[in-house]
């Protein structure tokens, strides 16, 4: 009851129209509806105590209603079209989305953050975040969820997540709490998956650590020939320190000894190959000029444009030692100096072609030391290193100058025999070989008794190739292992133990 206003249906009428236009209009006039300058009329102010000033009763044609409703359906398609960009820019970005409940079960999260857990959407909605965690991070999420609702503050943490795989992965949480206008609280995060950086943080730290303690001076210049950067080898070999190099081109170190096309054949093999070395002279800070073993290569980017040069160099004279040692290391052992397995081979093949050709006999021998393992074993690889070099220094005086001893690998050698009068010679090779053991070798304070098994083959009774010479001495040496050791034995012949 409204005092004053005439109680009829006509009256009520009246007053709920008023009320719905007056709505009508101020929807208008915030934007909701159709501009408010435009609606056809606007209702006086109501005094409930004057039932005559009730206004008009308002008239709502069809084009404006048509026009409301058309506006109302397109205010919602742009909402549809909104929510759908949405839902395609939330997969696109490289970072994991998600919200989390106040209890920690997913309720949303990108293609993403689904990735980077290594499991399939559908699979993450309503389990809770915790379950991906390794269990020593399941505490620390469930108190980084405490403070994120208790505080409202935007908060960070890193965890470590395992995938199905069992790969495990350092992730970094950006947490915010957002409140609906229900008035429900979720915790919106972004999830970035640090495992990729760690690793190129790891690999630049090693790369930055080789760099800083290498022999070899290091140069790095722009696309432009301006040098960026240079490392510690560098300011020792060339008199410069970083800060007079850096901002400099390499004609700095220019000692004027090359000409023109020295230095046009560089850029030829630098445009072309994208790398250059060989020898160059250059000048040190003070004046001296020296030669170095330069190699330069570019380096470009994905677009195959060249964004920087990086110089690599040696002194000379000691390029050419280690270039020597390299020559000398790929046909001798490195440990006793005896001719290796490719050495042993070579000088096999050209033993054998002489021996066909003047058709005599010649005789291969395989040693194998006993019980070799123990000393490793048990008194260190270092003592064991050296029994092979006094075992090698031995055995080298049981033979002539033209035979060839040879160390295999581990405790296996072998020796060739070129030219021999008799088969008793090869067994008395070897029983030379066994003698020279008889007395203990004394090292480090150690006094051990090595003795050692030895077979033997001749050709070209047993064998006219070296893989069919070699199987049989190995063969013969093997019976020897198999009875006792210490001891020799050919082929055909008995088993020699020394007593």
């Amino acid at each position: 009851m409204v005092p004053g206003l005439p109680q009829t249906k006509s009256g009520m009428a009246m007053l709920i129209e008023w009320l719905f236009g007056k709505a009508y209009w101020l929807l208008a006039k915030i934007g909701l509806l159709p501009d408010g300058n435009s609606f056809p009329w606007e209702p006086d102010p109501y005094d409930s105590n004057d039932a005559h000033n009730l206004p008009r009763e308002p008239v709502i044609g069809q084009p404006e209603l048509a026009q409301c409703q058309n506006e109302s359906r397109n205010f919602r398609r742009q909402l549809e079209d909104m929510q759908e960009h949405y839902a395609v820019l939330n997969d696109l970005v490289p970072v994991g989305c998600l919200i989390l409940d106040e209890n920690g079960r997913t309720v949303e999260i990108n293609q993403a953050g689904a990735a980077i857990l290594g499991r399939e959407r559908a699979h993450l909605i309503g389990k809770h975040f915790m379950a991906w965690l390794t269990e020593n991070d399941r505490y620390l999420l469930l108190n980084y969820l405490h403070q994120i609702f208790l505080s409202r503050d935007n908060l960070a943490i890193e965890l470590k997540i395992k995938t199905p795989d069992n790969t495990v992965r350092d992730v970094h949480l950006e947490s915010r709490v957002v409140e609906s206008a229900e008035h429900i609280l979720a915790c919106h995060v972004v999830m970035t998956d640090l495992s990729e950086r760690r690793k190129a943080d790891e690999t630049s730290r090693l790369i930055s650590n080789v760099i800083e303690n290498v022999e070899e001076g290091i140069m790095v210049t722009d696309a432009d020939m301006i040098i960026r950067s240079v490392n510690p080898a560098f300011e020792k070999t060339t008199g410069y320190t970083a800060a007079e190099a850096i901002g400099k081109t390499p004609a700095l170190l220019k000692s004027g000894h090359h000409g023109a096309d020295f230095y046009r054949e560089m850029w030829d093999a630098l445009n072309n190959k994208g790398k250059w070395q060989g020898e160059i002279w250059n000048r040190q800070k003070s004046g001296d000029i020296y030669p170095e073993w330069l190699n330069i290569s570019s380096v470009k980017d994905n677009q195959q444009k060249v964004i920087n040069y990086v110089g690599i160099f040696s002194d000379a004279n000691t390029h050419a030692f280690v270039l020597e040692r390299l020559q000398y290391l790929a046909y001798f052992d490195g440990l006793t100096g005896l001719p290796n397995r490719r050495l042993f081979l070579d000088r096999l093949g050209v033993a054998l072609s002489h021996a066909r050709r003047d058709k005599h006999v010649m005789a291969v021998i395989f040693i194998d030391l006993d019980e070799f393992k123990p000393i490793n074993d048990n008194l260190g690889h270092q003592i064991g290193d050296k029994v092979l070099v006094a075992v090698a220094e031995r055995m080298k005086g049981c033979l002539r100058e033209n035979d060839t001893l040879a160390r295999l690998g581990g405790d296996e050698f072998t020796a060739i025999l070129p030219q021999i009068s008799q088969h008793d010679d090869a067994s008395n090779v070897a029983r030379k070989f066994l003698e020279c053991m008889n007395n203990p070798l004394s090292i480090d304070g150690h006094e051990l008794h090595i003795t050692a098994s030895v077979g033997t083959s001749i050709f070209p009774d047993d064998g006219e190739d070296a893989d069919t010479l070699l199987h049989h001495a190995d063969s013969a040496m093997y019976r020897i292992k198999k009875t006792g050791r210490n001891g020799y034995s050919h082929r055909d012949e008995n088993i020699h133990h020394v007593p």
